[in-house]
């Protein structure tokens, strides 16, 4: 899993929250939901990576992942994909296990520095590894046909929301399919 963390600093209308408590939030939410054995790492990303965690298993971790995933805060800097997807996957491609997945979640209006990650979803998706997004905003943002085609090329699925209250259950959702799907 990996938790993408820039342009997340706005005030949510109504609400105390940034958007980025909200998925802070998602993220401690889906290890949650995680099976004991399950392994994850959760990777906030700015204009670099910044890995919380190795690839860990969840059972006797979980409480510290959460604890982890609920004080990620918003650094700025944009957020840099390409950055993000090669952290997720260096840390994934030497994992001996059958289901590889990384979720990226990113602003649909502030998704920059693809690089290469055609070549790189290309490989992933050789080793078998998947890739969903979940845009803050909607289709209509400057960034969203980017990461439609991230989720495309990553064998994933793509979800908008302008709403950031649902991101913790947009979190849980990806995670409860990928976890059935395996």
């Amino acid at each position: 899993m990996m938790l993408s963390a820039a342009s997340m600093a706005m005030t949510v209308p109504g609400t105390a929250l940034h958007k980025m408590d909200l998925a802070d939030e998602g993220a401690a939410r889906a290890v949650g939901l995680l099976g004991d054995n399950d392994l994850v790492s959760i990777i906030p990303v700015d204009s670099a990576a910044h890995p919380l965690s190795a690839l860990v298993q969840v059972g006797p971790n979980r409480g510290e992942l959460q604890n982890s995933a609920r004080v990620v805060e918003s650094m700025g800097g944009g957020i840099f994909v390409h950055a993000g997807l090669k952290a997720g996957w260096e840390i994934l491609k030497p994992a001996p296990v059958g289901q590889r997945h990384v979720i990226l979640l990113a602003d649909a209006a502030d998704a920059e520095e693809p690089g290469d990650y055609v070549k790189l979803l290309a490989e992933m998706q050789k080793e078998k590894c998947t890739v969903s997004v979940i845009g803050l905003g909607s289709e209509k943002d400057r960034d969203a046909d980017f990461l439609k085609d991230v989720a495309k090329r990553g064998g994933g699925r793509i979800f908008f929301n302008a709403d950031p209250n649902e991101l913790p259950g947009l979190f849980a959702q990806e995670t409860v399919s990928v976890a059935r799907s395996a």
